[in-house]
């Protein structure tokens, strides 16, 4: 048996923190307490004076996944290591669907490379055509422990889109059998009118990534949605959501959960008037300082349960300056500076660190089916966490990331990255240097 002692540690958990010392053996807690005696041949750790948060859960990482004529640039074996150095101990990525496949075959070809991620990870299923068949799948898939399942509301063009009807139909069988139905929500209907007049290929500038996907397509796409949800009785997440309007109209359904990402709560449209604003294209797009504003609020008010990186991560090379604006990959790297960036902000505006760890660990646990072992620091969970010295703000870390990218969204922005990352009880990070961490776990719902 391994044994691992943290002492004089403030731990900060979903409803509250206080200095305890936090007793692991072999990949559980066993006991957390004021004080603790060190049982025989274990490692201590002095936490004193640092804060021990639980590890992060990322909701929302695409790791090397088709986008338009290219892949992600991170792999599960080239993103969970930075993802680690970032305190994000469990990913939740997606399958892909490719033509004549059925829902597990693309299911089991997605586990086989996630086999490669130092992270836990756990696997949405993409639905992406409307089948007969592809319907017939779902309750067996849940019975598995494969619980949730997205679509798409646009994305036509690329034959990734379901029809409202049709989504309504998913949302259904899903709903009868206790699954979750993620949504990508932007009306596609919206898009093609908004599309319309820059048809003609002249007007090519990233700025009009964000007019061709306007507000507009978020709030008609979350109304049809919670409707869907109403009638259905089946709890609908939103991925993504960017608007202060998208988010007022999602508060009016009891069955919807919301998901926002950092580039939404940090960046604006006006990225997109930068020498590299190709870079900061992703779907949906960026939005206003007054929709980011919002979101902040939505935050503190519960209106928003968690905080996804949408982890889609591409190279300089991959976006070069120039390319028209509907050629551009979608999509932006994250995952190592989710918390650690949130943490910085919510320091700097003086927020409840007890809410960043239910929208970064327990609330994503609870809707995925995870809270039973994940999520939380308690006796007889896994053992997930983080220390972090609060004081070692840095507002020059670029360079230190732990990353294949050699771009980065939130340079400008303040950051806390851990010290110390503990993935199932073993040290994976270790005064901020990786050891050699054995794989991953794969992760079910309720099991």
């Amino acid at each position: 048996m391994s044994n691992l002692l943290i002492t004089n540690g403030l731990v900060i958990g979903a409803r509250g923190q206080e200095i305890q010392d936090i007793l692991i053996r072999d990949e559980l807690i066993v006991t957390i307490s004021p004080q603790i005696n060190p049982p025989e041949n274990c490692r201590i750790i002095d936490a004193n004076a640092k804060w021990i948060f639980p590890g992060v859960i990322d909701p929302h990482t695409h790791m090397g996944i088709p986008i338009k004529s290219g892949y992600s640039a991170d792999t599960f074996a080239s993103g969970s290591p930075s993802a680690l150095h970032g305190g994000v101990t469990t990913i939740l990525d997606f399958s892909v669907l490719e033509s004549g496949q059925t829902l597990r075959e693309s299911l089991n070809t997605r586990i086989k490379l996630a086999g490669e991620s130092l992270c836990d990870v756990g696997i949405h299923v993409n639905i992406t055509r409307f089948e007969p068949e592809i319907l017939a799948e779902i309750p067996d898939l849940i019975r598995s422990g494969y619980n949730s399942f997205k679509v798409f509301t646009t994305y036509a063009e690329a034959d990734m889109m379901l029809t409202y009807d049709q989504i309504e139909a998913v949302a259904t069988i899903i709903g009868q059998h206790n699954g979750i139905l993620m949504v990508h929500s932007e009306d596609n209907d919206v898009i093609r009118r908004a599309s319309e007049s820059f048809a003609g290929g002249t007007q090519t500038h990233p700025r009009y990534h964000g007019l061709s996907r306007p507000a507009e397509a978020e709030l008609v796409a979350i109304n049809r949605l919670g409707e869907i949800s109403s009638r259905t009785n089946c709890t609908i997440y939103i991925v993504h959501l960017n608007t202060a309007a998208g988010l007022a109209k999602a508060t009016e359904y009891p069955l919807l959960k919301v998901e926002t990402c950092p580039h939404y709560l940090l960046l604006s449209e006006k990225m997109y008037e930068r020498p590299d604003g190709q870079m900061f294209v992703s779907s949906p797009p960026l939005r206003s300082i007054a929709d980011s504003e919002a979101l902040w609020l939505g935050l503190q008010n519960g209106q928003i349960h968690t905080i996804g990186s949408d982890h889609c991560p591409f190279c300089l090379g991959d976006k070069p300056a120039g390319t028209p604006y509907q050629d551009i990959p979608n999509g932006m790297g994250g995952v190592e500076t989710l918390f650690p960036t949130l943490l910085a902000q919510f320091m700097e505006r003086h927020l409840n660190l007890e809410l960043l760890v239910r929208l970064t660990s327990s609330n994503p646990a609870a809707i995925f089916g995870l809270d039973h072992f994940k999520g939380s620091l308690k006796a007889g969970f896994h053992a997930d966490l983080m220390i972090v010295d609060p004081w070692s703000i840095s507002t020059n870390w670029e360079s230190t990331l732990h990353t294949s990218l050699d771009w980065n969204a939130y340079t400008n922005f303040s950051a806390v990255f851990p010290e110390t990352v503990i993935r199932r009880g073993e040290v994976v990070i270790d005064k901020a240097i990786m050891n050699s961490p054995s794989k991953g776990l794969l992760l079910k719902a309720g099991s």
